[in-house]
């Protein structure tokens, strides 16, 4: 399984490397392109994934580390059946503490 992650990922390589290869680029970098033979794509905020980007890729699973997903179109992923996560939640303990 080929991975390609925004470097920017803390840990991302100890995280995911069983799962296949993972390729690391900026988040400004990732494009069709690069995905063209990708299985996943894990992303921050700074990617906008859509249409454009994903339309030649075999991306089947789109990740992204961020609570927000106002940079996903969630639409398009669900009418290509790519599955999707975000990290929403993630911070509700540490909001609680405060």
């Amino acid at each position: 399984m080929k991975i390609i992650a925004d470097e920017s990922i803390p840990q991302v390589k100890e995280a995911f490397g069983s799962f296949g290869k993972i390729e690391l680029c900026s988040g400004r970098e990732i494009t069709g392109e690069i995905l063209h033979d990708a299985d996943v794509l894990l992303v921050r905020s700074i990617t906008t994934v859509n249409e454009t980007l994903l339309k030649k890729s075999s991306i089947k699973f789109v990740g992204t580390v961020t609570i927000g997903t106002d940079h996903i179109d969630q639409k398009y992923l669900s009418s290509q059946n790519i599955s999707f996560a975000d990290a929403a939640g993630c911070n509700a303990f540490s909001v609680a503490e405060w």
